[in-house]
């Protein structure tokens, strides 16, 4: 999919849209540009937002545009079934919960990206906004029929997100290669490329599925787990820890993947079903946040090479902050939500 796009008209159409706005405008262009195209794409927006850029652009700008960038894509992964992260929860927590906790994840999304835009960019008007906004015209239709397809596959056939993505996605660039089958040697071997530099991924997955597993079917672990923390660790105190625990072990460069899938497999039999949506959009906000702000994240990675910015200054800059408000401020609404509803 992420070869697939880099070919369609549309997405270039995007990033010609973008390259026009007003310089003071196109902070916050990049970063709802970002949040739209890397929910589907993932780190794949990188290069395709950095190129709008012009080449001497002061390293101050550069530098704003990556963490605008990042701050879109990642705050994606709260709601996106395009991210490793929503393939992990469903493994750990009930489908239906999964799917459920989308819907907190578009609200915290969509107040994180205003809030953030309006303090660290320091704009927020609706003129600032619709202008922003439009940017993502070109691209809006594809991702809705993207997103449209999956949610029909996954509901209508009771799969999980990842194995509908499996089946939607592949019939999707089929019919694109059809329509344009000048692009298919570009994509066959950009596709290449891809999967022959993703071993540290997949391995990194590999493990914490592993780990995952054993804390899930031992059964020791389990009775452990039943006599000393179904009674004594009440439910808010999950929607807090689990977020907050993997931020922490992200900035020390532990990747979420490894904190996250065991925590879940430990958390998750203790809950409800209704109270799993919660947990799940727990485990989105802090995979959210530590893949912002790690240096060993390929977010902050390839956001570095592309905009060509220091590492650091991605890491403990203003998303450092912000991803710290958008753990406390998120817990502290679904512990709220769960209370009201």
């Amino acid at each position: 999919l992420r070869a697939t796009a880099i070919t369609m008209p549309s997405v270039q159409s995007t990033q010609l849209l973008l390259s026009k706005l007003d310089p003071k405008k196109i902070l916050s262009g990049l970063q709802f540009t970002s949040h739209f195209l890397g929910s589907v794409i993932n780190i794949g927006s990188f290069p395709l937002l950095s190129s709008v850029l012009p080449k001497n652009s002061k390293i101050s700008l550069r530098q704003s545009a990556g963490e605008a960038s990042i701050r879109g894509m990642n705050t994606a992964v709260l709601w996106s079934p395009f991210f490793v992260s929503f393939a992990v929860g469903q493994i750990y927590l009930p489908e239906m919960s999964a799917w459920m906790g989308i819907g907190f994840g578009i609200i915290i999304a969509i107040f994180f990206n205003l809030i953030s835009i309006r303090f660290i960019i320091g704009k927020l008007t609706i003129n600032y906004i619709l202008d922003s906004l439009s940017c993502i015209k070109p691209i809006f239709s594809r991702l809705l029929i993207l997103a449209v397809s999956v949610l029909f596959v996954g509901q209508i056939f009771n799969k999980t997100a990842l194995n509908a993505i499996i089946i939607v996605v592949p019939i999707l660039v089929f019919v694109q290669i059809l329509r344009r089958p000048e692009t298919s040697n570009f994509i066959f071997k950009n596709l290449k490329n891809l999967i022959q530099n993703s071993g540290d991924e997949m391995l990194l997955i590999s493990v914490s599925m592993f780990l995952g597993s054993i804390l899930t079917n031992s059964s020791e672990i389990q009775n452990f787990v039943n006599s000393n923390l179904s009674d004594n660790f009440p439910f808010w105190m999950m929607i807090i820890s689990l977020p907050f625990v993997v931020w922490c072990f992200s900035l020390i460069g532990v990747h979420p993947i490894i904190t996250s899938a065991p925590i879940l497999s430990i958390f998750g039999p203790l809950v409800s079903v209704w109270e799993a949506a919660f947990l799940m959009q727990a485990h989105l906000i802090g995979w959210c946040a530590g893949t912002a702000i790690s240096f060993t994240s390929l977010s902050v990675l390839t956001s570095a090479e592309n905009f060509k910015i220091s590492i650091s200054k991605l890491v403990f800059g203003p998303n450092f902050f912000a991803t710290f408000g958008l753990i406390f401020f998120g817990a502290l609404f679904l512990i709220l939500s769960n209370y009201l509803l």
